[in-house]
């Protein structure tokens, strides 16, 4: 389990009064680029859902997690499919993206292009709604950057959703949550792929995994 003083995982319960504490130390800063060149704007989390929990004595989890089993029976609809990426499982996007492997499936990159991806094969008609990076950052001054990217084969892209650590955070281990995006899957013309961004190439800063919610079609 990842965690440290500024990023908390959403399994973990906290009093609302923390949890808002907590959610105001994400700020955004840019992050990328990735394709076009343009730096793209992590999200912020959004808090959660509100009003889920009231009467349960229960505080609201990450915006990207299930309500847990107390809140389930009054907010039916709020379950989320889960598809997870290891950062040992990316690899170079482009053959000059060197990476090297650090343990508990975290990798770095070695090189000065430094985007890794994977395949992100969400079904057809789902709806994706997070985008969640776990890191290894100990380093002030460079961040970990995640993506969701949809390509129109040999025509178009764009970066759906990034979020990323903050360049001043060096706790260690960590995740970060997206802002909430709605995007329906459309595998007959798009292709999604997931990337994994250090800022520097360094083992200061690790891609340990990727993870998305989304609703299944």
């Amino acid at each position: 389990m990842f965690t440290d003083s500024t990023q908390v995982p959403g399994s973990r319960l906290l009093s609302s009064l923390a949890l808002a504490l907590l959610l105001g130390s994400f700020p955004a800063a840019a992050i990328g680029p990735t394709e076009s060149g343009t730096p793209s704007t992590p999200g912020v989390p959004d808090g959660g859902y509100t009003g889920v929990w009231e009467g349960l004595g229960l505080a609201p989890p990450m915006p990207d997690d299930n309500p847990p089993a107390g809140a389930k029976a009054r907010a039916p609809n709020l379950t989320f499919s889960y598809y997870t990426v290891s950062g040992a499982t990316l690899r170079g996007r482009s053959t000059s993206a060197g990476y090297s492997y650090a343990g508990l499936g975290c990798t770095y990159t070695l090189d000065a292009d430094r985007i890794l991806n994977t395949e992100l094969p969400i079904p057809d008609g789902a709806t994706i709604k997070y985008l969640r990076v776990y890191y290894r950052d100990t380093n002030a001054s460079a961040n970990v950057a995640g993506f969701i990217t949809r390509y129109e084969p040999g025509q178009d892209f764009a970066d759906l959703v990034s979020t990323s650590s903050t360049a001043a955070f060096a706790g260690g281990y960590g995740f970060t949550v997206s802002a909430e995006i709605n995007e329906v899957v459309n595998n007959a013309t798009y292709a999604y792929t997931l990337l994994g961004v250090p800022s520097l190439s360094s083992n200061t800063v690790q891609i340990c995994g990727l993870r998305v919610a989304y609703y299944a079609p």
